[in-house]
């Protein structure tokens, strides 16, 4: 099995993060990597958001 594959099928949620914060260069190809990954025949319009604000992510995850 490729890597991408072995990846893909050992994927996980995660619920608690770390706190330290992500550098800009991997951030950058993190987000870069979003914008090439498929869509529902491509049709989907991307948005991505980042923040790395704790407070702020942490509001964020108590809306439902």
């Amino acid at each position: 099995m490729n890597e991408l594959m072995e990846t893909i099928m050992h994927r996980r949620a995660i619920r608690r993060f770390d706190t330290r914060q992500i550098e800009e260069p991997a951030l950058q190809e993190i987000l870069q990597a979003g914008l090439y990954a498929p869509s529902a025949g491509g049709r989907q319009s991307v948005i991505l958001a980042v923040c790395q604000d704790k407070d702020v992510n942490e509001r964020l995850g108590r809306i439902k």
